[in-house]
């Protein structure tokens, strides 16, 4: 074994060393459930309610994963050894046997099985694994297998780690050396090492950035696990760490501001607020996908909009007595958080409008003692949020307050309410309202629109007395019912169709944060909004779909417009609606477009900065999983982070410069459909090595498609001679300064573009079918080249 095993095992925010996931790993084979020969089955481990284990390390394929089996024990070890930390799925071809390392999971036997790495050598691995099918071991636990290297590269069809891109152990001798090192703007200096620790040092407050490409280690922001703000540092900018591969962050007690998108889409898991900061800037968290826990000291008096919003892993949250003011849609998508709560204070909290629209799972809600207002749309599409309790001060519920509450079947509501806005309890399940006033004062406060119609209905408690404080919901729910949105996995079948499991073990349900998504009304903050060019980060000013009638989206919880708007409700039903043609959306940020009603789409734009990507599926917002069937023009040109690019086969065609100037991709494969690539898709990739392989089915290669990609040696077209080639444009490939030998499978082929081999290596060797060499003799030659170089 290569590794030195020593150290406890790291769990949360940090990056183990694979010593440290060993040993996490190996003392689970001790206990009871995980000892040799243990029995395990597909029946195992039943952790949760419906019996799937649901492991922490997020999405795989843009799918919520809950596994049984094989895949489960996998998934717990690694949990153990890795905490939170987000996992990355690679398939056949996009990986190689040096990134394997101690605690990466393997997908082998034909996609049949799941195995996790104890060892790692020259020879092989050493793997743990459930449900072994096998010899004497057969259905259960099995720890010490060694797989040899090549029947790794054989035999898996996926792989799955852990550690994050480009992972440098703190062991390593060079860890702790310079790769960046600078000067901001006011004096504080700036270092980040190999391991990934960017330091921020000195006296005061870091300058603002207008966007992420602003910052000045940029060009490694990948490469950040770990900030490191020391003492002395007032403020962090706005968009200080936009779209950094960060995983934690030590915020030290003399910073009073974070800034507007200071941390926005960052891969931030885990962050401790001080007690010293007393602002959270506009969408300063915002997107930050990975982040599971959020600790906010006494001390912090604002949280600005949009500054959780889309925080997909979030859990819980809970709010000191110091808060002030919570922003519209600070905590908006937060589709996993569960509960929320505001600790007892003296002063009055003002809310703005749909802070929780749209977390899905919120059961338990405890506000502060005293608010102004039920602010608009405030927890829209709450689906399991059973009971509230308003607290005492608040003038206003505002319109599509509590719409969609689906469960919501009790209301506390004090007698400082005056109004009700439209559709504020619309296409919920009302029982009982205890009202603090007298029968006289609620028929004084305004209904607006159907509100008048949606609480008759309701059992109407006046003069209720509340027996305490408002504290979370009792409710016994564990949110894992019929609403819960993952893909059940087993040993029989995980990674298919990015689903870790057995086709036989769950029906996906759809998603949380899918199909069910309603249209936002009055969202100042979601995924319609637009985004930031700009402000410093800020929102720049959310669009407002839908507001109540004011022109104001403050969130100052201004009394609603009269009018009976009823009939306006757009509040929707969980049922799983495809998007329709035309309809676009973002998925890790890539956008696509919907060509087809449920079941195609276009790959448009890409802001992602993924070193490896695959296009083939995508799930939608909507809970449905497309076929990328094209990629668009200018898609993804001018990436420089992309090294390795996997088309996989359901891409039919490449569009207009679609990678042009993608200058670090290295490797390319194509999927089995791909038709036509565009003109210009990879001119100026000037990485791309070696040999280019084109499947048979690609008919057309545009003008300047591969032009100037001066690393290529070899080309084949085809592999076989069902080769549908039939075009190749001018200047094709013009520029392949290293081009040697092209191979044309193809007996279709009809034209070909001038200088499509210009300035290509001066012995370029062109095979073509022996029948054909005539014929297409005098077709190269009329593009540029010589008799002489087209052979048989």
């Amino acid at each position: 074994m290569n590794e030195t095993m020593s150290g406890p095992a790291a769990r949360g925010n940090t990056v183990p060393t694979p010593a440290e996931v060993y040993e996490a790993m190996i003392a689970l084979k001790d206990q009871s459930k995980y000892k040799e020969g243990t029995t395990w089955t597909n029946d195992e481990p039943y952790s949760d309610t419906k019996g799937y284990y649901s492991w922490k390390g997020g999405h795989l394929d843009g799918t919520n994963i809950l596994a049984v089996g094989c895949v489960a024990f996998a998934f717990i070890l690694s949990d153990e050894a890795f905490g939170s930390l987000p996992a990355r799925m690679y398939a056949t071809g996009e990986f190689a046997f040096k990134d394997i390392k101690i605690g990466d999971i393997l997908r082998v036997n034909n996609d049949s099985h799941t195995v996790i790495v104890l060892e790692v050598s020259d020879a092989g691995v050493v793997v743990a694994e459930g449900n072994i099918s096998t010899g004497d071991q057969k259905g259960k636990v099995h720890w010490g297998r060694a797989i040899s290297k090549e029947e790794v590269m054989n035999s898996t069809s996926h792989y799955i780690t852990r550690y994050p891109e480009d992972y440098i152990s703190p062991n390593d001798p060079e860890a702790n050396v310079s790769i960046g090192t600078g000067t901001l703007d006011g004096g504080l200096a700036w270092n980040l090492t190999k391991a990934g620790t960017l330091t921020i040092s000195g006296s005061g407050a870091m300058p603002d950035f207008n966007s992420a490409e602003e910052q000045p280690w940029s060009d490694n922001s990948s490469k950040i696990r770990k900030i490191v703000i020391e003492h002395g540092v007032t403020g962090i900018g706005s968009c200080a760490f936009w779209n950094c591969g960060v995983l934690s962050a030590e915020i030290s007690s003399s910073v009073a501001v974070i800034g507007n998108s200071a941390f926005r889409e960052s891969s931030i898991i885990s962050v401790s607020i001080p007690s010293g900061v007393k602002t959270i800037g506009d969408s300063a968290f915002r997107k930050c996908q990975n982040l599971g826990s959020v600790s906010i000291a006494e001390g912090v008096e604002s949280i600005d909009q949009n500054a959780f919003s889309g925080c997909t892993s979030l859990t819980a949250i809970s709010l000191p007595a110091s808060i002030g003011e919570v922003g519209d849609a600070a905590f908006f998508q937060c589709g996993e958080m569960k509960s929320a709560s505001f600790a007892a204070g003296g002063k009055q909290v003002k809310l703005g409008n749909n802070i929780f629209t749209q977390c899905y799972y919120l059961m338990s809600v405890a506000l502060p003692q005293s608010i102004n207002c039920i602010g608009d749309g405030m927890f829209q599409n709450c689906l399991t949020l059973t009971r509230v309790e308003i607290p005492q001060g608040a003038e206003s519920i505002g319109t599509f307050a509590f719409a969609s509450c689906s469960r919501l079947t009790t209301v506390l509501i004090p007698d400082s309410v005056t109004t009700i806005g439209t559709a504020a309890f619309a296409n919920c399940s009302l029982t009982d309202i205890n009202f603090t006033g007298t029968e006289a004062q609620w028929n004084s406060i305004r209904k607006l629109g159907d509100t008048a119609s949606a609480v008759a209905k309701a059992a109407i408690h006046y003069n209720y007395v509340p027996t305490s404080s408002p504290d979370p919901d009792t409710d016994d729910s564990n949110g894992n019912d019929d609403n819960n949105d993952a893909n059940a996995g087993s040993g029989d079948n995980p990674g298919n169709n990015g689903n870790s499991g057995d086709s036989d073990t769950s029906e996906n349900n759809g998603n949380s944060g899918g199909s069910d998504t309603p249209e936002n009304n009055g969202n100042s903050g979601g995924d319609n909004s637009s985004e930031s060019n700009g402000n410093s980060g800020g929102s720049g000013g959310s669009e407002n779909n839908g507001n109540s009638g004011k022109e104001d989206n403050s969130g100052n919880c201004d009394t609603p417009e009269t009018g009976d708007n009823s009939g306006d409700n757009r509040s929707q039903s969980s049922k799983k609606t495809p998007f329709a043609k035309g309809k676009t959306f973002t998925v890790s940020k890539i956008t696509y477009k919907v060509t087809k009603a449920g079941k195609e789409v276009q790959l448009t734009t890409s802001k992602s900065t993924a070193k490896k990507i695959t296009i083939n599926t995508v799930t939608g917002m909507d809970g449905v999983k497309y076929k990328v069937t094209s990629i668009g023009s200018k898609a993804m040109q001018k990436n420089k982070k992309l090294t390795s690019l996997a088309i996989g086969s359901n891409v039919k065609t490449i569009g207009t410069n679609a990678f042009s100037g993608c200058t670090k991709l290295a490797t390319i494969t194509f999927g089995k459909n791909v038709t036509a690539i565009g003109a210009s898709a990879f001119k100026g990739c000037t990485t791309l090595k070696k040999t280019l392989t084109l499947p048979d089915s690609i008919k057309t290669i545009g003008a300047n498609a591969f032009s100037g990609c001066n690393m290529i040696t070899v080309i084949v077209i085809g592999k076989t001679s069902k080769s549908s080639l039939t075009a190749i444009g001018k200047n094709a490939f013009n520029g392949c300064k290293k081009l040697s030998k092209i191979t044309v499978k193809s007996s279709k082929l009809r034209s070909v573009g001038k200088q499509a081999f210009k300035s290509t290596k001066s012995g370029l060797k062109l095979k073509v079918p022996s029948k054909q060499l005539t014929k297409y003799t005098k077709l190269f030659t009329m593009a540029g080249l010589k008799s002489k170089q087209v052979t048989k």
